[in-house]
């Protein structure tokens, strides 16, 4: 019997036999199913010497591990065995067919959540946008609902890490910018998702270090394809994709995009509209009977002018502000067999990303306040191998060097007013040139045993060295997970180690270097699915995450960079930071999902979480991200005649907010916070419900979809933050105080698409 691993695809196409569609781990983990696959074991020792190979799928319901091949929905594990035998020189082929029903039995990590693309396209409240997507599912929230930030388990935006096709990518979002990994939209097309996985609890070592959580996307096709050509035209944009054979074996896929909005109005609520392009090619063959490669590039151009008017008296952002910037990424994977029981895989990928940022005082004259203009790069080369030494012990081992090229011109030039000072002179002028290249290293080990009556342990180190910082840290991590007796439920505990870098401009600024250190993260998990059967599955996780070396302020005690306001789409301030601070995020994540009739389907999540920081006085204080209750309630129903429809309710606990020290602020006539009373008050309740109806009709030899919805339905005034009026205090000669800044009011979706 032969069994290979394949990496997070699909499989080789070899002539003259079938490879495990597992990776190595997954081999261990199925085979540690106890129970439910004796049946299959069984079958397999009664297949004996005489077979030639072993074709061996898994698939399972909502939750699927990172090792499975297919996803499908099934209530016990069942086993299907075929074999066809010949005399001589025939060869002979078995094929086995293992259904479990719950992917816990078969996951190296805690937790993970796998996402359909027909999940992302007919989810209301989303725009088809698989980032915004994430905000629906348990532990995410959303920091702006005009922004796809992902805030996972109360950590920063900046603490996710995307990786698409085992390619890692700085940012998969336009207009993001270097301090977090968040945007308005996703550069990737839904239509090139074939899946993506959220993974939040105890994940691979073999990914680079996030905080907070992995976001993991697939574009590959599950096997072979035909040509598919689609376009569309919407509030997302308009935009073109296609799908074709390459070759006897392989497949091609691109897709273009650009926005629309721009096209209708310059204003869409802060005194501007983004403009954006992007496009996405990937390819995929094979060489060989024991070669495959995949590739893919990924380009997103962006701009955006904020022009607030200077004759509007109850205007809070008196900048005139510029951006505009791009981004790519390519890469390349190789992947090899070596033996029925071991394969690699190498990677060379490199990313650019290079952005402009102009802003401009209307009070001082439009004088020139902040200027940005920054390019990163980093040129990245990994390989893994995966081996399965026996029966009960699989392993992956791996390296990674990265060049990180940065060519930075940051002006603050006469400072700016610090609404975290109430000294009315401008603090911080600045100016950093920087232009210089640095490597980076990490190496890592993974391991599965397996233990009787199907529990076992999942167990990893990874050393990581940064050279930039002159930092180097060791992140060990371990995860056992074991049935609950006769219940059909898999427990899990586990405790990990992460670190990852503070963002590089606060590296670079300041002599940050010098001064700021990794960050690092403990995460002490526990879980259990509950349930995970045809019709319902349910699932329970706590999390407690130990925050240390976190970025502080050197000048103002109190501030961390978890509760700095947000100042998007305003005038960017920059000031000194420290390693010197420490946090603690935990909460409670359920999710449920509910097939309650034949053509309606439910999904609910429910979380309480909280998260506390320290500034350089030691004191925990609330994050910018302490949102303790978040609820969603999403359902999809088949309504027949081609039309389906669906509905989106989010509700949550207020945001905290840094309050203004009135007194001062109507004195010097700008934000002054209450540095007494940061994130002290909490707003009001946030509450949105969408709607999305979409109708699908066959024409001739393609399919015609059109979609309609509408975000916000009720119009609920959501808070986002307060600022000061500035021009009316001065027009009428008389405190007007702050204004309260909403997030996205009442907005329409809809759009027409194409396909053949």
């Amino acid at each position: 019997m032969e069994l290979a691993g394949h990496f997070r695809g699909a499989p080789p196409v070899l002539p003259s036999k079938r490879i495990l569609t597992l990776s190595s781990l997954g081999i261990a983990a199925l085979l540690a199913c106890g129970a439910h696959n004796s049946l299959a074991q069984k079958e397999l020792a009664a297949v004996g010497p005489t077979a030639d190979s072993v074709s061996l799928t898994t698939s399972a319901a909502t939750y699927e591990p990172a090792a499975t091949a297919s996803t499908s929905t099934a209530s016990k594990a069942e086993a299907a065995v075929s074999t066809a035998s010949a005399v001589g020189s025939k060869a002979v082929t078995t094929n086995v067919h293992v259904t479990t029903s719950a992917d816990a039995f078969l996951s190296s990590e805690g937790f993970e959540r796998r996402i359909t693309t027909t999940e992302i396209e007919q989810s209301a409240g989303t725009f088809g946008d698989p980032t915004r997507f994430l905000q629906m599912l348990p532990g995410v929230v959303s920091d702006n609902d005009e922004r796809n930030d992902a805030i996972v388990r109360g950590g920063n935006p900046n603490e996710t890490l995307f990786v698409i096709d085992n390619i890692e990518v700085p940012s998969i979002n336009q207009l993001a910018l270097s301090d977090t990994t968040g945007g308005f939209v996703s550069m990737i097309d839904n239509a090139a998702v074939t899946h993506f996985t959220l993974h939040t609890d105890a994940y691979d070592e073999k990914f680079d270090q996030r905080l907070s959580a992995v976001m993991e996307i697939s574009t590959r096709p599950d096997g072979p394809v035909e040509r598919h050509t689609s376009s569309e035209f919407g509030i997302g944009g308009a935009g073109f994709s296609e799908q074709r054979p390459l070759g006897t074996d392989g497949s091609m896929f691109f897709s273009v995009r650009r926005s629309v909005l721009n096209l209708f109005t310059n204003d869409i609520g802060m005194n501007g509209v983004p403009i954006y392009n992007n496009g996405l090619i990937r390819f995929e063959g094979h060489h060989g009977p024991n070669d495959q490669w995949w590739g893919l590039s990924l380009t997103g151009i962006d701009s955006m002018k904020i022009r607030p008017s200077t004759t509007d008296a109850w205007e809070t952002n008196p900048y005139d502000i510029d951006y505009s910037g791009w981004r790519n990424t390519t890469g390349i994977n190789w992947e090899h067999v070596i033996s029925p029981h071991a394969f690699t895989v190498m990677t060379f990928s490199n990313s650019e990303q290079q952005q402009s940022i102009g802003d401009n005082a209307q009070l001082l004259g439009d004088a020139l306040v902040y200027s940005e203009k920054s390019h990163d790069g980093i040129s990245t080369m990994k390989y893994d191998w995966s081996v399965q030494s026996t029966p009960w012990l699989s392993w992956t081992a791996g390296g990674r060097f990265s060049e990180d090229r940065l060519n930075y011109a940051v002006v603050q030039p006469m400072g700016l007013q610090n609404p975290y000072s109430s000294d009315p002179a401008p603090l911080n002028a600045m100016q950093t040139f920087a232009k210089f290249s640095v490597g980076s290293s990490a190496a890592y080990s993974q391991s599965v045993v397996l233990l009787p009556r199907g529990m076992r342990i999942v167990g990893g180190v990874r050393f990581e060295q940064w050279a930039m910082t002159h930092s180097d840290v060791l992140t060990p991590k371990i995860v056992f997970f074991a049935p609950v007796a006769h219940t059909g439920m898999m427990f899990h505990a586990g405790y990990a180690e992460y670190a990852q870098l503070p963002p590089t401009l606060y590296l670079i600024a300041y002599k940050g270097k010098d001064v700021l250190k990794p960050t690092h993260a403990k995460h002490y998990t526990v879980g259990l699915n509950i349930v995970n059967k045809r019709r319902i599955s349910a699932s329970l996780n706590v999390y407690e995450k130990l925050y240390s070396g976190y970025p502080v302020s050197t000048e103002y005690a109190q501030l961390s960079m978890a509760n700095i306001a947000d100042t998007f789409g305003q005038a960017f301030l920059l000031f000194p930071m420290r390693s010197s601070g420490s946090g603690v995020a935990r909460g409670i994540e359920a999710a449920i999902q509910w097939k309650a009739a034949r053509r309606f389907t439910l999904d609910g999540t429910a979380t309480y979480m909280r998260s506390w920081y320290s500034g350089l006085d030691g004191v925990l204080r609330k994050g910018n991200f302490d949102i303790p209750l978040v609820a969603n309630l999403s359902g999809n129903t088949l309504l027949g005649k081609g039309w389906t429809a669906s509905f989106r309710y989010s509700g949550a606990t207020g945001r905290p907010y840094t309050p203004d020290n009135l007194s001062e602020s109507a004195a010097q006539n700008r934000d002054v916070y209450d540095l007494s009373q940061i994130n002290s008050v909490r707003a009001p309740a946030y509450s949105r419900l969408d709607f999305r109806a979409e109708w699908t009709h066959k024409v001739h030899q393609g399919v015609l979809k059109v979609h309609m919805g509408l975000e916000n339905a009720l119009g609920t005034s959501n808070f986002y933050q307060n600022q000061w009026r500035p021009i009316c205090q001065i027009a009428f000669d008389q405190v007007c105080g702050t204004l309260q800044q909403d997030q996205m009011p009442r907005f329409p979706d809809g759009g027409v698409s194409f396909s053949y």
